[in-house]
């Protein structure tokens, strides 16, 4: 008897909790028997590719040398006799050191450790983890996303390698591994952590 009472009990206040909250939805798990109540603000609208800023401008873009010494000078502006800020390298375990902003004609604005500045594209060369094959596509969610590179001393944390803006569409060519999305370098990997990006099917 007092085993009935408890249920009806515990049926009135679902009850109540639904009827009390109208923006409420109700789902029933695999048994049937149990009730949830789920706000409407929680429920988060699905992204589709349609949705997506599918650009050049848009796509994470990493860049590298393709000179005859092995690297090109990023200069202050897109000029031979600009100031020399830093250096663009030749791929190291399958991944350039830069990252492309903007590209125009003869010249890209790239992003080199600390600093932005130009490189001529006569001696660089692209790779991208997105070529619209994949059949989900993976999208930076937060408004700056970090992506780290491999830890070659194996010690502590990943290191930065750089950061996207909100949007950003990294990849369609990617594995999901121990916490991380995981882009294939030619030898290592580029890591984003799986709250920092979300997948959007095709």
């Amino acid at each position: 008897m007092r085993r009935s009472i408890g249920i009806i009990g515990m049926g009135i206040a679902c009850v109540c909790l639904i009827s009390c909250n109208n923006n409420a939805k109700t789902t029933a798990d695999e048994a049937g028997d149990t009730i949830v109540a789920v706000s409407e603000s929680e429920v988060k609208p699905q992204l589709t590719a349609a949705d997506l800023n599918i650009n050049d401008d848009n796509i994470f873009t990493v860049v590298y040398a393709i000179s005859d010494d092995g690297f090109v000078n990023v200069r202050e502006n897109p000029s031979a006799k600009a100031a020399i800020l830093d250096t663009l390298w030749m791929m190291f375990h399958g991944l350039g050191n830069g990252v492309l902003i903007e590209d125009q004609v003869g010249w890209s604005k790239v992003s080199v450790g600390e600093h932005v500045g130009w490189v001529n594209n006569r001696y660089i060369d692209y790779q991208r983890w997105y070529d619209g094959e994949g059949d989900s596509i993976l999208v930076a969610a937060k408004d700056t996303t970090p992506l780290y590179g491999e830890n070659y001393a194996d010690e502590g944390d990943y290191p930065l390698f750089t950061t996207v803006k909100k949007g950003t569409i990294l990849a369609d060519h990617f594995i999901i591994h121990e916490g991380y999305y995981n882009l294939l370098t030619g030898h290592d990997y580029i890591f984003i952590k799986l709250d920092d990006a979300q997948i959007v099917v095709k």
